[in-house]
């Protein structure tokens, strides 16, 4: 029975979690029940009542602590949200700083059992901030908030989308990578590969960010694309190229039947940019697993970024000057604009001349810092600029080589190259290591998925009916063994699911 007045309410708000905890911890079916129990006294309850004062004055929201009465705060923050709407449109008032504090300082095994209601308040702390237009103020709670139901970020929920896009809006790239930093693995799990409880430990967040739980929105096929496009966009703002590249093959290898979206050859076009940027050269196919609808159609619509590209490495290659490319360019600027790709089409003018100046490694030795102004500066006479040039070059470590200084014009000066490489041991056992955490990580999330194809019907159905239509040649292979191994062929296992 739901609580009527004040008095009555504060007693069952306080009473979960115990607080200080109990010297025998809680068992997880005994958490699930009370946690249960406590969330369906909170549904009963009128938000006339969560909004009342209490006793010898003051609010809920000043006695409740969001870390150790996660649920009652947010109802209790919900109801007044409710009430307060239409005239709440600033960042600075007390129930956005109260909203703010939650996302904060929220229990992380607690959040699981309210997802809708998690959810309702991110939206609400997003749409203060639209209203406010400030929508920067919202980036760090909610990528807060993410990484607190999720420290290791690997399971993609509505949350991502709405985080990524704020971030977009508000231009706070730097922000973003918080979260898309973290690789994703895995989407919300059906309740059907699922056994333990939401308050369990689970070896992956995929374990009770399920659909039953409600922490995420449903995903749409769009929405998985728009994600990793947007992010890409934000590694393209941050020069992060080949990051980028990953996040646009994550859109254009997304699986399709017959067909391809305009997301596909938005991100096909910025591809072909980020793969100039990144490496100078365009490849010459798709990603493998990208389908052929996809592929003739994106590569139909980008022909302008594929000559562009072919303009680039034929210049690089047979050592032209820049202007072939820059009246290239020029003469695509409607195009690059209206596509919103102009300012990555101008940071390729810069990588032309970086990958040309790269490349005279190849061929000399040693070179005259006023022959390589000649060769690649949009002012050849300017030789001071080119000496800033190529000095930022081999501070970055793009360019391996020293400018010998023989005085003080720089007209006189040499660029030598340097044999072997610029890496050191150390370096390189610094990336030997982060390979294996990544490949450990990658192993991890395989293991998990099949753990939980092996508990689903349709699986299983399918699985019987294999090991029945088995002849007698092959009656001693163990199915079971088979999986574990991989034997069966991915395309047999998602039939199955």
């Amino acid at each position: 029975m739901a609580p009527r007045d004040m008095d009555s309410l504060l007693p069952q708000l306080l009473s979960f979690t115990p607080h200080p905890p109990p010297p025998v911890p809680l068992t997880d079916t005994v958490y699930d029940k009370e946690i249960r129990s406590l969330r369906k006294v909170l549904n009963d309850i009128p938000a006339s009542l969560l909004t009342a004062g209490v006793p010898n004055g003051g609010d809920l929201l000043d006695i409740l602590d969001p870390s150790i009465n996660t649920l009652p705060f947010l109802y209790v923050l919900l109801a007044h949200s409710n009430a307060g709407k239409q005239k709440l449109t600033t960042t600075g008032s007390p129930l956005w700083h109260k909203a703010v504090e939650f996302l904060h300082r929220f229990d992380s095994v607690q959040i699981r059992y309210v997802g809708t209601e998690f959810r309702r308040l991110i939206m609400f702390v997003q749409d203060v901030a639209l209203a406010a237009k400030k929508p920067t103020a919202a980036v760090r709670p909610i990528g807060t908030a993410i990484l607190r139901l999720d420290p290791a970020g690997s399971c993609y929920t509505s949350t991502h989308l709405a985080f990524v896009r704020l971030c977009l809006e508000a231009r706070a790239f730097r922000a973003a990578k918080a979260i898309l930093d973290k690789d994703i693995y895995e989407m919300p799990s059906s309740a059907k590969t699922v056994s333990d409880l939401p308050c369990s430990r689970h070896d992956t967040s995929s374990g009770f960010i399920t659909d039953k739980s409600e922490l995420s929105d449903a995903i749409s096929y769009r929405d998985a694309l728009q994600y990793f496009l947007f992010g890409a966009m934000i590694y393209l703002a941050l020069k992060e190229w080949r990051r980028a590249i990953l996040f646009l093959e994550a859109v254009l290898t997304a699986p399709s039947k017959n067909y391809s979206s305009q997301i596909q050859v938005e991100a096909y076009k910025k591809w072909v940019l980020a793969n100039l940027l990144a490496y100078g050269e365009v490849p010459g196919s798709l990603p493998k697993t990208t389908g052929s609808q996809v592929a003739k159609h994106a590569r139909t619509l980008g022909k302008a970024y594929e000559a562009l590209g072919t303009i680039f490495q034929d210049g690089i290659s047979k050592e032209y000057d820049v202007r072939r490319l820059n009246a290239e360019i020029h003469i695509g600027h409607q195009k690059w604009l209206s596509d919103h790709n102009l300012s990555i089409v101008l940071q390729v003018l810069d990588a032309y001349r970086q990958f040309t100046i790269a490349k005279l490694e190849s061929t000399y030795a040693a070179l005259p810092l006023s022959e390589v102004g000649q060769r690649t500066s949009p002012n050849p006479n300017d030789h001071a600029e080119t000496a800033q040039y190529v000095t930022t070059m081999i501070d970055n470590g793009q360019l391996n080589a020293t400018i010998e200084q023989r005085s003080n014009d720089p007209q006189l000066w040499v660029l030598r190259f340097s044999s072997g490489s610029q890496r050191t041991e150390q370096d390189q056992y610094e990336e030997l290591k982060r390979q294996v955490a990544r490949t450990t990580k990658v192993a991890e999330h395989t293991r998990e998925t099949d753990r939980k194809l092996s508990l689903n019907k349709e699986y299983i159905s399918w699985l019987k009916a294999k090991t029945e239509s088995t002849t007698a040649a092959n009656a001693g292979d163990d199915p079971a063994m088979m999986l574990e191994h991989g034997a069966f062929e991915d395309e047999d296992l998602l039939a199955g699911t």
